[in-house]
């Protein structure tokens, strides 16, 4: 990194950290400080950055202060990222910037925030609020803040939450030469709405239980979150791909029973807007210099479907070890797009330790059985002692040679160790 991008990156650093000791006189400061090795097993293909090991520092942040009788509060958490390598990856964000209004039937939120959805454990089909920050990790668990005005209703009947969502945010992407990413320039997103990204968004979700049994049914109308990647066309056989953004209508639906030990799970989406393969071509959408090309627009079907089974205190100890197993489905089978799970196994393992340092163990494996490929996972973290806590990340993946959704990453094996600070 040069010197200059350096000395702005800890000055902005430190204005943070100024500024919230200044609020913290007024309400709560939180602060995380973030140091991530990440090794790469192998050489890359085809890089010119060809790395294996690489440096970087995250700083996370959080003001929370309260005033009408706690009827209102602030809540406001910055992001920024530094990155060895990766210019993309070095990054800052607004993860939230949110008003709360608590009043005697309803709540309402409105600023930048963050809205989870979801029960399965491999996929989170119906979370679509949140733009993914995919340079901060793979499993899309990473969001970035989104500008919202939420309503919440709380009622007999159950819970109503609506979204007026005015802003569309860009999917973060690696740098051309950094490693898990495309590897290739991305030219200028595209937009099916002639309002781009700042065509209004609308959602809704309803949740409620019966006993052991949960269920939620959402509905979202707008620009789509997960781009389709199109392909710019620059001569006869040279071209660069694009995010496309179309605007999409989606049901969800998420079921969660829980029985003793065990949790038994469903994530499904109908969703309607996307555009199918064009003829002849590879690619849902193309762009020359005559204009854009886009697919018919189709409907699909998706599903997570599976269990978690948790055994309390195995071989007579304090331990709990939890067996997790969930099947992923796509109606479109192979013209899916390249993050989609058409005809996969998710088997995993999950390991508690309940000790004074909160010490889990997440083991997974993804299965492809139509490619008889697969993907193996390891996530684990402990506290080491008050305020320094340890994480380790692991991925190893064995992609079957015609799968070109995921071949790109076979000799991108890694493990990371995040050192994490709380002051």
């Amino acid at each position: 990194m040069a010197p200059s991008y350096a000395i702005r990156m800890g000055a902005a650093l430190l204005l943070c950290f100024q500024c919230f000791a200044l609020m913290a006189e007024e309400g709560s400061v939180d602060v995380q400080l973030d140091y991530e090795l990440t090794s790469f097993t192998e050489s890359a293909d085809a890089l010119e950055r060809n790395y294996q090991l690489t440096n970087s520092f995250a700083l996370r942040a959080e003001y929370y202060t309260t005033w009408a009788d706690g009827n209102q509060s602030l809540t406001v958490k910055p992001f920024l990222r530094w990155d060895e390598f990766d210019s993309e990856r070095t990054h800052g964000d607004i993860r939230e910037f949110m008003w709360h209004w608590v009043a005697d039937d309803f709540e309402l939120k409105a600023g930048v925030g963050k809205v989870f959805w979801g029960v399965t454990e491999s996929r989170h089909l119906v979370d679509i609020v949140n733009q993914t920050d995919a340079v901060e990790s793979l499993d899309g668990e990473e969001k970035l803040g989104q500008p919202m005005i939420q309503l919440l209703l709380e009622r007999d009947w159950g819970n109503l939450d609506l979204f007026l969502l005015p802003y569309h945010r860009e999917r973060t992407f690696q740098a051309e030469d950094a490693r898990l990413g495309f590897r290739q320039e991305m030219a200028d997103a595209e937009y099916e709405s002639s309002e781009a990204e700042t065509n209004i968004d609308v959602a809704a979700r309803y949740y409620t239980y019966i006993d052991d049994f949960e269920y939620a049914v959402s509905l979202f109308h707008g620009t789509g979150r997960d781009p389709i990647v199109g392909a710019e066309l620059l001569g006869p056989s040279e071209f660069i791909p694009f995010a496309y953004y179309p605007v999409i209508s989606q049901l969800g639906l998420e079921l969660q029973y829980l029985y003793e030990g065990w949790a038994w799970k469903l994530e499904a989406i109908v969703r309607d807007g996307e555009p199918q393969l064009v003829d002849g071509s590879a690619v849902a959408v193309v762009r020359s210099p005559q204009g854009l090309v886009e697919g018919e627009d189709h409907s699909y079907f998706a599903s997570v479907a599976g269990f978690e089974f948790t055994q309390v205190g195995v071989f007579d100890s304090r331990w709990d070890l939890g067996w997790v197993a969930e099947h992923l489905y796509d109606s479109r089978q192979d013209e899916s797009e390249l993050n989609s799970f058409e005809h996969d196994v998710l088997l995993g393992t999950r390991w508690v330790a309940n000790d004074a340092g909160d010490t889990t163990l997440l083991v997974g494996v993804v299965s492809d059985y139509e490619y008889k490929d697969y993907s193996l996972s390891l996530e684990a973290s402990t506290r080491l002692w008050d305020g320094l806590t340890l994480e380790l990340e692991g991925r190893l993946f064995a992609p079957a040679s015609d799968n070109e959704a995921v071949y790109g990453f076979k000799n991108e094996d890694y493990v990371r160790t995040t050192l994490s600070m709380f002051f």
